[in-house]
């Protein structure tokens, strides 16, 4: 019965097709944000995430419709309604980070959604982050050690910078330890706390040309 096989192969032809298109964006989506500064880790967690929960729907969506569906373009992000509507502890690759944002704000961890975070909580996201995982790095770039000359970002200062793209991350940094009487040089990230370092994070959004929202 060679055509049952020669039937078996197209289907399983159509599968590899419509989920290369899959693998394929999903390492675009991870390349793409590779190339970013190290600082901006939590959205490139985001983004590979989406498009992982992207895969899955794409897949659950065909064996509904059976062997026999005809290709279809495979969705390679998620509007800005359905990004809205996604689980606050879904689009955060970090749970950990999620369940202090959520306690530090009151906000129900199983629950809030995104179009319910607000620039306050996400702030406080990235405070933490930075604590986690730049704890080590400097405050200033002058003061960052030689060990992290590797990497793209090793201070706050360029990190803000990057982000911000601004050049007054130094100004911006001893200003605000200035009032936090804290001395910046010879100072590390996890020396701040999460509080001091989104008071800092929003100083800079202020300060800088930066899209307000």
């Amino acid at each position: 019965m060679p055509h049952r096989y020669e039937k078996g192969a197209k289907i399983m032809n159509r599968k590899w097709k419509r989920y290369r298109v899959l693998l394929i964006a999903a390492g675009m989506a991870v390349c793409m944000t590779a190339g970013l500064a190290m600082g901006i880790s939590w959205s490139r967690s985001r983004t590979e995430k989406m498009v992982t929960q992207a895969a899955d729907k794409e897949f659950a969506v065909t064996q509904q419709k059976g062997e026999d569906a005809e290709d279809e373009p495979a969705p390679l992000y998620f509007s800005v309604d359905a990004q809205q509507k996604m689980l606050y502890k879904d689009a955060v690759a970090d749970e950990e980070i999620v369940k202090e944002v959520c306690s530090k704000f009151d906000a129900d961890f199983d629950t809030v959604r995104m179009k319910d975070v607000t620039r306050e909580m996400r702030d406080y996201e990235e405070a933490l982050w930075l604590r986690k995982n730049m704890g080590e790095c400097a405050l200033l770039d002058e003061e960052a050690d030689e060990k992290n000359a590797v990497r793209e970002i090793s201070s706050l200062e360029i990190y803000i910078c990057e982000i911000y793209a601004f050049g007054e991350g130094k100004a911006v940094i001893e200003g605000m330890c200035k009032e936090f009487g804290i001395n910046p040089k010879g100072a590390v990230i996890s020396d701040l706390t999460p509080e001091q370092l989104a008071q800092i994070g929003e100083e800079a959004y202020m300060t800088s040309d930066h899209p307000k929202e």
